[in-house]
């Protein structure tokens, strides 16, 4: 563990009413000191006015210093935050004060680092934390904040059961044949299958923690002339995309970020397809294949007043299994068209103006969600759906949420290791091997929080940190 005393700026870069200046270390107090001469006594937890110099003595600020001594600190060590005045020029010259008094920059995430490695915090806490920080949504910085203690439950919960199958198992490979075990086979399976189950679904809360932390993407694609630029800018509510009959007119990929209710979707608009597409308009399906590779959900939009043609099948067939929803648009001009003039536009949700019985089996538009660009009819019910696409839980909703890939990944680990263990006890390897792959789901678990993380683990992890957490 380093010793040096580290410095960093603890609020965003930019001009502000006020900044933060954060000092760690076993100097912190001193190198504060140094910068801040005279004054009142350092009193611990207590803020205290003072001037802030430079090297050869000029006043560079009048700065609220607080002095919160180790160990009980955020960071372990000694911790002095000076809160300036938040111009740049300033925050600056206050941290190179610091510098040329001894401390050195931090690095990402050295101040949580400090932490977990003295004991404040552990790996859970500090993924937590930077969750916190990176949400997009008061329902992700919701997520955050009470990911660390329901994880930390789970965790504690899944130790005791393991801890209990380990010493079933070592029982039965200290005295072989005499019974000692107070589990019997059937049981030993079940509760294997039982974490083993748990553990997946939790792996794939991950899924949920990320679209609610970091926001989801939801790209458009369909044919020409669809309605999906209209579509996208009724979704976004505003005008973002250009809208014309001419075929091609959007090219380039458009994107535009908005709140829908409670969760951040950056929705993406790209070029329109069609079999006699010119070299610009392929160039713009190719940028927008990039680019929707990594959405979280496809809208497919078919024009409703239209003939599904090959183009239309071939749209469906290249989705595939990935998550999507098909949007039928013109749902007024097909209404209108039947002789039913009951679209009036009033934005709920929308009666498909062909009911699914009528069109051909091989029709995607069977089960579509129809909306009207020009009345607004099914768009609310159309975001709906893609909230529920994105976030909805199913019935059986994990205990806790998780907010990072590497905790999804160990997770899925112990699975695998309760899995493996299974495949022992049932088969020929027997109770030796069983045990040594629960040996590895409780390691797993151990990284998780921290208790057995590794140099490289912590460098990987903390990389990702801002500077001055």
């Amino acid at each position: 563990m380093s010793l040096d005393t580290i410095v960093a700026t603890a609020t965003p870069w930019g001009r502000g009413a006020l900044a933060v200046v954060r000092l760690s270390g076993p100097d912190a107090r001193e190198i504060a000191r140094s910068v801040c001469p005279g004054g009142p006594r350092w009193i611990p937890r207590r803020a205290s006015l003072r001037r802030a110099v430079q090297a050869d003595g000029t006043l560079l600020d009048e700065v609220v210093a607080t002095w919160m001594p180790g160990p009980r600190s955020y960071t372990g060590f000694d911790v002095v935050e000076l809160s300036c005045h938040g111009n740049p020029v300033v925050v600056e010259a206050l941290v190179a004060a610091c510098i040329a008094r001894g401390a050195r920059p931090a690095r990402p995430g050295e101040f949580t680092r400090q932490a977990v490695e003295n004991g404040r915090l552990d790996l859970v806490a500090a993924e937590s934390v930077d969750a916190l920080i990176r949400a997009r949504s008061l329902a992700g910085a919701r997520l955050a904040a009470e990911a660390a203690g329901r994880i930390e439950a789970v965790t504690t919960r899944l130790r005791e059961r393991l801890l209990d199958l380990a010493a079933e198992l070592e029982a039965r490979l200290d005295h072989p044949g005499e019974d000692l075990g107070t589990w019997s086979d059937e049981a030993v399976v079940a509760a294997l299958d039982g974490i083993a189950e748990e553990c997946r679904g939790l792996a794939a809360s991950w899924h949920e923690g990320r679209v609610r932390i970091e926001g989801a993407r939801v790209g458009l694609i369909g044919p020409v002339n669809a309605g999906k630029s209209s579509l996208f800018n009724g979704l976004v509510g505003q005008e973002r995309a250009l809208v014309s009959d001419e075929p091609g007119t959007t090219r380039d990929v458009v994107e535009r970020a908005v709140m829908l209710d409670d969760l951040a979707v950056t929705f993406l608009d790209s070029a329109g397809e069609r079999p006699a597409a010119t070299a610009l308009e392929r160039a713009g399906q190719a940028l927008a294949a990039d680019l929707l590779a990594d959405v979280e959900l496809v809208l497919l939009v078919l024009a409703g007043h239209r003939p599904v043609g090959a183009l239309e099948r071939g749209l469906v067939d290249r989705l595939g299994s990935r998550p999507h929803i098909v949007v039928a648009t013109h749902a007024d001009v097909v209404r209108e068209s039947a002789g039913d003039g009951t679209g009036d536009g009033a934005g709920d949700g929308a009666v498909a103006p062909i009911p699914d019985d009528e069109m051909p089996e091989d029709d995607p538009r069977r089960r579509a969600l129809w909306v009207s660009n020009t009345t607004g009819e099914g768009i609310d019910a159309l975001r709906a759906a893609i909230r529920a696409a994105l976030v909805d839980r199913p019935a059986a909703a994990p205990a806790a949420v998780l907010v990072s890939h590497r905790q999804q990944g160990l997770m899925r680990s112990i699975a695998d290791c309760c899995e493996e263990a299974r495949t022992a006890l049932t088969g020929l390897a027997g109770p030796a091997v069983a045990a040594e792959a629960l040996t590895r789901a409780l390691a797993a678990l151990a990284e998780l929080t921290g208790e057995d993380a590794r140099e490289a683990v912590l460098d990987r992890m903390f990389a990702r940190f801002c500077i001055g957490k």
